[in-house]
């Protein structure tokens, strides 16, 4: 199938029309004046000259947009070491000046080590590009982790440290390993006078996700849960981390329990959930079969904007590359109040539907290779992303199900799910080239009719309705009559 015939199709026209909708998620006008504004990045990785650049595209985004603060939630850099480090924080003061607005207004910061900046000097990559381990341990930032943050920073180094922003709490834990902070408890102790009571929300910040909270329990190197349980003591706390790279247009992103936690997405790249045709699941071994490779996206650099009001913090996603909003999270202050609990979203989320006229196409056979190289026929089914509408979200990712014909039944004999591969972009575009689904020829049914069946699919297993390609093979019975069915 040709994608430029696509585009012209009436379904990729209806999708995009209906994109002009506002988002379902919109709650209505915050109360009263912006309190604060915070900029939020996590996982920025700089490496080379073209993470630098996206990282400086996401400050003069924050810039323009007049925040407050920024927030970047650890992994500044990639290696670990010294030179990369200075390249980073130069990007920053190239922006930020003195840590200022030109006009000389102040730009707090709060920032972290990652896991990145504590052990990548020890990682392959690293000692791919630098095999002198001796060269490496001179200049890993994780032996000399306070001389290089108050060099740097000027200001000094603490594992766990509070700031107070326009009358608003942060505290910010940095990386000491992937399961814990030491000493977190007992900072909490000590500062808990500062801490506000009833509805004002604070801000706590790490670099991997609380154990079991967003996007649990699918994402990997989530911490040992400690965090989890002394943060649940606090219901008006907001915890922001990152390390997993996964989407924010993922809405198990955010998790409301005890407390609520966010996931701040990736400025270098997103890794998407495993257990789809065109993913895998990370660090795993097995040799799952497959006819696509798995999705990495390097040119989808995500971060936000949290606005905080008297009776809501809003959480402004955004996508640097094309410079596209992804959605608005809209979390009351009011802690009796949980909409983003994943019980409640799996009760009251609507399924994703298809734009009116929305079609699936399928290729003819073609040679082709699947995932580890092995020569086959293959097929290609296309079809439209699902967009969000006024009353339904956009779609997670979609179930395409082959169903083959019998007397009086179509019976599913093989279902796969694939993301878009602009899922991690801005919906319109998403919208601009089909979503496909390789198949083997040799995983169809040879014997019996079958059509392709494909349903869009949001983030807490709501399904919506199917569009359907034609038939193929042989009918055993009119076609009328399988068409009724």
């Amino acid at each position: 199938m040709d994608r430029r015939v696509f585009l012209k199709s009436s379904a990729c026209a209806a999708a995009l029309a209906a994109l002009d909708f506002p988002a379902a998620e919109a709650k209505g006008k915050p109360r009263g004046k912006c309190r604060l504004k915070v900029g939020i990045l996590v996982d920025v990785l700089v490496r080379h000259t073209h993470a630098e650049e996206k990282f400086i595209r996401a400050l003069k985004y924050f810039r323009d947009n007049k925040v407050d603060a920024v927030m970047m939630a650890g992994d500044l850099i990639d290696n670990g070491l010294l030179d990369q480090y200075g390249t980073a924080v130069r990007a920053w003061y190239s922006v930020f000046p003195n840590d200022s607005y030109p006009d000389g207004t102040k730009v707090e910061r709060l920032f972290l080590y990652g896991n990145h900046e504590i052990e990548g000097w020890r990682y392959k990559a690293t000692v791919a590009q630098f095999e002198d381990e001796a060269y490496r341990k001179r200049n890993a930032i994780g032996f000399h982790k306070e001389k290089v943050w108050e060099d740097f920073w000027h200001e000094k180094w603490e594992p766990v440290y509070l700031k107070e922003i326009k009358g608003y709490v942060f505290i910010g834990a940095h990386y000491f390993d992937k399961w814990h902070v030491p000493g977190l408890e007992e900072f909490f102790e000590r500062v808990k006078d500062r801490l506000p009571a009833g509805n004002k929300p604070f801000f706590y910040f790490q670099h991997p996700h609380p154990k079991g909270t967003c996007s649990a329990p699918w994402v990997w190197g989530q911490d040992n849960g400690k965090s989890t349980a002394l943060l649940s003591k606090y219901p008006n706390v907001i915890a922001l981390s990152g390390h997993s790279c996964t989407s924010i247009t993922d809405e198990r992103s955010i998790w409301q329990g005890a407390f609520t936690s966010v996931n701040c997405g990736a400025l270098i790249y997103i890794v998407p959930t495993g257990g789809r045709e065109n993913t895998e699941v990370y660090h795993a071994r097995e040799k799952v079969p497959s006819q696509m490779k798995p999705i990495i996206n390097f040119d989808a650099p995500q971060g936000m904007i949290m606005e905080v009001y008297d009776d809501r913090v809003l959480f402004r996603r955004h996508e640097f590359t094309f410079d596209e909003d992804l959605g608005t999270w809209d979390v009351p202050t009011d802690v009796s109040r949980r909409p983003y609990s994943f019980e409640y979203r799996r009760q009251h989320e609507k399924a994703p539907r298809f734009p009116a006229g929305a079609a699936v196409e399928v290729s003819a056979p073609k040679p082709g290779k699947d995932r580890y190289g092995t020569e086959q026929e293959q097929v290609t089914v296309y079809f439209p992303s699902a967009p969000s509408t006024q009353d339904s979200p956009r779609a997670l990712d979609y179930e395409i199900q082959v169903e083959e014909a019998g007397v009086d039944v179509f019976l599913g004999v093989l279902t796969k799910r694939v993301f878009s591969e602009r899922y991690v972009f801005g919906e319109k575009k998403e919208a601009e080239i089909p979503v496909r689904c390789v198949f083997s020829v040799n995983e169809l049914p040879k014997d019996r009719p079958y059509r392709f069946a494909v349903r869009p699919c949001n983030a807490f297993g709501r399904k919506g309705e199917a569009i359907y390609s034609e038939l193929f093979g042989e009918l055993p019975v009119p076609i009328e009559y399988i068409k009724s069915l």
